[in-house]
């Protein structure tokens, strides 16, 4: 087990159980071509998560952002062993109502295993 693991292994489960909120994680499933009906379909899975969601400072990543993007952090307890990717979305709780955001930027921080992810989540 990496250094990592033992010593910043359980801090983001305490912190997002004392700090974060709960939203919904949308995970793209792989698309699904019907040649009958010419229609693409794709099966997504939605699993509630908890994470602190933060503004974003546009000057990150050398000015790539949108001052509407914003920067979630979350666990890895209610993912698992899955990675989030670029094709995935959000829906969560902004000034009083429910958005749904595109994730456009995923980094992981990891020893042996997943520890936290901080995601470029954009409105759409």
């Amino acid at each position: 087990m990496a250094k990592i693991d033992d010593v910043f292994g359980k801090v983001p489960e305490q912190i997002l159980a004392t700090w974060g909120q709960e939203f919904t994680y949308i995970k793209t499933g792989a698309a699904t071509y019907n040649p009958t009906t010419g229609q693409t379909t794709s099966s997504d899975t939605n699993v509630t998560v908890r994470g602190v969601i933060t503004s974003i400072n546009t000057n990150e990543s050398k000015g790539l952002y949108q001052t509407t993007d914003v920067k979630v952090i979350i666990g890895t307890a209610e993912l698992g062993n899955y990675y989030p990717t670029e094709s995935d979305r959000m829906q969560y709780p902004q000034a009083g109502a429910t958005r749904e955001g595109k994730v456009l930027n995923v980094s992981t921080a990891r020893g042996d295993s997943p520890i936290f992810h901080t995601l470029i989540v954009r409105p759409q």
